[in-house]
């Protein structure tokens, strides 16, 4: 019995340590396993060490691209301090790369865009501007300018309406949206808007020039004169409201005191080469070739890129049978702009008396086209046949 006893006892010790040695072995594999995904991490570092070494490092590398990006943005504005936009416009990119959502860089990037006249990329660029900052008052500001460049005026509208929300005191958002409505030939709620610029700020002379300058376009001369006088006793030195006081005073028929407006304005600023061209054009209406001719010169030799006073002058030479300068003055203003209708007009006038028919008829169906009502009647009459 002893001996049986003896032998339970002896086999369930067997048991236990072979139990125990199982145990033990898992155990260093499990050891093991862990030791084997850790390969490479200092031993001595507990696990919160290791995370706050990897939070460290990762710091560090964000640390060190926010500079780089930093510094690509700081090489784009000295860029673009320098005028250089193209070099600017890639340095903003770069930033960008960098800083995904680097909305200054963004912004600047849009700016560049613009001056480079790459307008859809300005718009792109300070669409994201906004999304990464919503009350971006600038990019708002920059994006109608190049909406408004591109006839998207009602795009236009909405961003100016955005800008009345962010700054409701301002009164610049309500003129700008009353400008785009004169744009737009929208006089009636051009005029209200300037109105609400006016409440923001009472003294404020554009404000009331545009509202003179919308009453002229709808040919209510009397209100649009005492708006032009309230804002010239706002704002007296500025020649430009004195010249539209002038073409206020054209439109009723007072030649002479328009006259005097457009002398006056020139007095003010001898450089200012819409007055020149204002008054050749009363000269001109009076026949006074001579002097018309005179101020179509000063006001080209002031800016050369008037496509008008070529028009004008070009009117003149024709008048004087000077056929050849004045198709020469009606090709420049064309060249200068391409949809200047009035100009395609006034050519193919020019070619009918001397005999083009094919080219007076080609520059007709271009000023139709752009919408001169003249155009289509001598289409109708001369180049059916």
């Amino acid at each position: 019995m002893r001996l049986i006893l003896k032998s339970v006892i002896f086999l369930f010790l067997l048991t236990f340590i072979a139990t125990g040695l199982k145990s033990q072995t898992d155990s260093t594999s499990l050891e093991l396993i862990k030791t084997d995904s850790l390969q490479g991490i200092d031993s001595t570092l507990t696990m919160d060490e290791i995370l706050f070494s990897d939070s460290i490092a990762q710091l560090n590398q964000e640390s060190k691209t926010l500079k780089e990006a930093q510094e690509a943005y700081n090489s784009g504005i000295k860029d673009f301090e320098k005028n250089n936009y193209s070099g600017a416009y890639d340095f903003f990119s770069t930033a960008i790369e960098l800083k995904p959502d680097f909305a200054e860089a963004y912004f600047n990037r849009g700016y560049a865009a613009q001056l480079l006249e790459q307008n859809e990329n300005a718009i792109a660029d300070f669409a994201k501007t906004i999304e990464f900052n919503p009350n971006h008052t600038d990019a708002y500001y920059k994006r109608a300018e190049v909406l408004i460049l591109t006839g998207k005026y009602d795009k236009a509208v909405s961003d100016y309406e955005k800008l009345m929300e962010i700054q409701p005191g301002d009164n610049k958002p309500p003129y700008l949206l009353g400008e785009v409505y004169f744009l737009k030939g929208e006089y009636d709620t051009a005029i209200k808007f300037f109105n609400q610029s006016l409440e923001l700020q009472k003294n404020y002379a554009n404000a009331y020039n545009d509202i003179a300058s919308s009453y002229r376009r709808l040919e209510n001369y009397e209100t649009a004169l005492q708006a032009q006088e309230n804002s010239i006793s706002l704002d007296p030195g500025k020649e430009f409201l004195v010249n539209n006081l002038g073409s206020i005073y054209k439109k009723m028929g007072e030649t002479d005191k328009a006259m005097q407006a457009y002398s006056k304005a020139i007095k003010m600023n001898p450089e200012y080469f819409l007055s020149y061209n204002n008054r050749g054009s009363i000269y001109m209406e009076q026949e006074n070739f001579q002097m018309a001719l005179q101020d179509f010169d000063r006001a080209i030799s002031v800016n050369p890129n008037y496509a008008i006073a070529y028009n004008n002058r070009a009117i003149i030479y024709y008048k004087q049978k000077e056929y050849d300068k004045s198709l020469v003055d009606f090709n420049k203003a064309i060249e200068l702009n391409p949809n200047y209708a009035a100009a395609y007009l006034n050519r193919g006038i020019l070619k009918e008396s001397q005999r083009d028919k094919a080219g007076c008829c080609s520059d007709w169906q271009k000023a139709s086209e752009l919408g001169i009502e003249h155009a289509k009647k001598f289409l109708d009459v001369e180049c059916t046949q």
